[in-house]
């Protein structure tokens, strides 16, 4: 983690003076990165932007929010920071906005999970015809496929509704983050009934704070 945090520090340092700020994040439950339970913003998002606080002593005040309003807002200048975010996340929304990126702070992969009894079959997209993910993400490998209707898009708002139309088949994979799907599925009954299927396309998602460079 002292990397990461070392790399966020570096890049905003120039926000010198103590202040106080505040940041849209993530509504919709993400965990292990992020999650609002009792009103709380939680998670490893949480853990490292108060470690960001603590060492330039800032104050930061969390404002949840859904996706498509948290960059409504940011756009907007009702929030000063969001987090996380992405150069290629609605890029065509940010153009002719002046918006100053952290370097990155969480490395992670995002591809498709499957049954245990499909892993590694029909390697790359073969038995792929009904993909679900998340309602606000892009599955950018198979993009191509969803839009020459080769490959059916179901998303849904909620992880546990995703999971579900995988374990029961009703999709052939869920395009998600396998570290989140594990963090969904521990300790319940289907613990080990989806995996991670390297074998198919992946992502990796480098994830970033973002800020008006009104603050620098």
């Amino acid at each position: 983690m002292r990397t990461l945090l070392t790399c966020l520090f570096l890049d905003l340092a120039p926000l010198a003076s103590a202040d106080t700020f505040t940041i849209g994040v993530e509504l919709p439950p993400y965990m292990p990165y992020s999650n609002v339970a009792d009103g709380r913003y939680i998670g490893y998002g949480r853990d490292l932007l108060d470690a960001f606080a603590a060492h330039q002593g800032h104050v930061l005040i969390y404002q949840p929010l859904p996706l498509r309003r948290l960059l409504s807002d940011f756009l907007n200048g009702r929030v000063d920071f969001k987090y996380p975010d992405n150069p290629r996340w609605n890029a065509d929304l940010k153009q002719g906005h002046a918006i100053v990126f952290s370097q990155a702070t969480v490395p992670a992969i995002d591809g498709v999970l499957v049954k245990p009894q499909y892993l590694g079959k029909g390697k790359g997209k073969g038995r792929l015809q009904r993909l679900d993910t998340q309602s606000g993400f892009t599955p950018w490998p198979y993009l191509d496929d969803i839009k020459a209707d080769k490959i059916m898009l179901i998303q849904a708002n909620q992880i546990d509704s995703l999971l579900a139309m995988a374990l029961s088949e009703r999709v052939d994979g869920v395009y998600l983050n396998p570290q989140v799907v594990r963090h969904q599925l521990y300790n319940s009954a289907n613990n080990e009934s989806l995996v991670f299927d390297p074998s198919r396309p992946i992502r990796t998602i480098n994830t970033y704070c973002r800020a008006s460079n009104t603050l620098r």
